[in-house]
């Protein structure tokens, strides 16, 4: 019965992914790096080069993308116009050529993160905020629904859980690019990460909800949804839109919903846990909010780590 109930909830939510314009969330950045190419050339090039090289060319390769990507450069400053009302253009485009640079180091992390073994990640997350969080959302034994954005390192916190003995499953949309869906996979494999792909498959949200019956972890990004079907919740003065199926398979599953998220702090990285979630009614305005709310707080504290390249 419960099985029925997500199911026509995701059809209704999003949770399964439905391919519509309307329903689906915009198309995340996408220029020249963006290629199956350059993901091999940084898996290969992680492994070989000192690590200050590697920064310093991905620091020559993020402007040099900032200023031929200009549709998207426009983009993201707008965006910091609603998050920095109060700060100069020249603030902002100064910001914004930094989380350019801070991405291109993003990708140089995730790059050599591909070769690390388990052990070596205790040494790159060295500060985890809100760990009780964490123990009082396992605690209740009903699995674990972490919701996140694009702030920070979100795939490391997959990877993180991955090496703690957490089974993880990371629900993503497909990529546009086959070959890059392949790669991410396939690194995400290594590190005992599960994918599941939101393609329209009525069978998404069954195995979301065996995984929660297992007591296992499944981790979403939210931050990106349309406005039809999405849940409303104020965000940066404005509106953003959630995507439905979190709190949907919440509701179906008991689950508690765990924004949660890891940013760079120094030469490391930081892990931060906000209070579980349950969900107990269909209306889930209230519990968007929270989630809003959440990322809204992470993004004011790491400005130049909020990597979302589509309007807000």
């Amino acid at each position: 019965m419960r099985e029925k109930t997500l199911r026509a909830a995701g059809q209704r939510s999003g949770v399964t992914g439905a391919s519509t314009d309307a329903a689906t969330p915009p198309r995340g950045f996408r220029h020249l790096l963006a290629a199956p190419w350059f993901y091999r050339l940084g898996f290969a090039a992680a492994r070989r080069v000192p690590l200050a090289a590697l920064y310093g060319i991905a620091d020559v390769l993020a402007l040099a993308t900032y200023l031929s990507c200009r549709a998207q450069a426009r983009t993201l400053r707008g965006n910091l116009l609603r998050l920095l009302p109060e700060a100069s253009g020249a603030a902002r485009a100064r910001l914004a050529r930094r989380i350019c640079r801070n991405y291109a180091r993003y990708l140089v992390d995730y790059g050599r993160f591909r070769w690390m073994p388990g052990g070596g990640f205790e040494a790159v997350i060295t500060g985890l905020e809100g760990g009780e969080h964490l123990r009082r959302a396992f605690a209740m034994e009903r699995g674990v629904i972490l919701v996140t954005g694009h702030v920070g390192n979100w795939e490391l916190g997959g990877v993180f859980f991955g090496h703690r003995g957490v089974k993880v499953h990371v629900v993503t949309l497909p990529d546009g690019s086959r070959q890059i869906d392949a790669i991410r996979q396939m690194y995400r494999g290594r590190h005992a990460v599960n994918t599941i792909v939101l393609d329209g498959s009525p069978f998404a949200p069954l195995e979301m909800m065996a995984a929660l019956r297992r007591r296992e972890m499944v981790a979403m990004l939210v931050d990106r949804w349309g406005k039809t079907d999405g849940v409303a919740a104020a965000f940066l003065g404005g509106t953003q839109y959630l995507p439905r199926g979190p709190f949907a398979l919440g509701l179906a599953t008991g689950a508690p919903i765990l924004p949660a998220f890891v940013i760079r702090d120094g030469g490391t990285y930081r892990g931060i846990v906000e209070p579980p979630i349950l969900v107990e009614q269909d209306d889930f305005a209230p519990y968007a909010a929270r989630v809003s709310d959440a990322l809204e707080r992470v993004i004011r504290r790491c400005p130049d780590q909020w990597y979302n390249f589509v309007a807000v």
